[in-house]
């Protein structure tokens, strides 16, 4: 695989990050829920961009040779604990950016002092369930978001 870059999201970013939402939107709402409406139209994406890179968020862009391949966004910090989110573009599962991504978020993460990273998968996003396996990441249990069967998976950073 070429080198994978962790890009931290910034506001420039936005008509690429619109871009590669609009073109992997079927695929996405197949594997997580839907995005808010505010995704939908450049100027509202960019200033949620705006807000979130003001607020310091973890929001990154997972790019291989400049091009957007996926995401990665570690959000929700609370009490040293933080949840884990990703997504790679359809034409770019399945050849380990997944894997290494969620790797590199965790060491990104324990460098800023976050001791523990949770996720929520969609039951039936098996893929998705082994690339938090390989990292480390254990199934803690099962929640629901909205409507949606989701199991939970948890890694521990600061057992590294």
């Amino acid at each position: 695989m070429a080198d994978l870059e962790l890009a931290p999201l910034g506001v420039g970013d936005a008509p690429g990050l619109f871009a590669f939402e609009r073109k992997n939107r079927d695929w996405f709402e197949t594997q997580v829920g839907p995005r808010p409406d505010i995704y939908w139209k450049l100027d509202t994406l960019t200033d949620l961009i705006r807000e979130q890179v003001k607020a310091g968020e973890m929001m990154f862009l997972l790019k291989i040779g400049g091009r957007i391949v996926g995401r990665v966004n570690v959000t929700a910090l609370e009490n040293g604990v933080a949840q884990l989110g990703y997504r790679i573009g359809r034409a770019h599962c399945g050849q380990g950016i997944a894997t290494r991504a969620v790797a590199l978020i965790c060491q990104e993460a324990c460098d800023r002092g976050i001791w523990a990273l949770e996720a929520r998968v969609l039951r039936d996003n098996i893929a998705s369930k082994r690339v938090l396996e390989k990292v480390g990441f254990i199934r803690t249990g099962t929640s629901q978001i909205g409507d949606l069967d989701c199991d939970t998976f948890r890694r521990d950073l600061d057992q590294d």
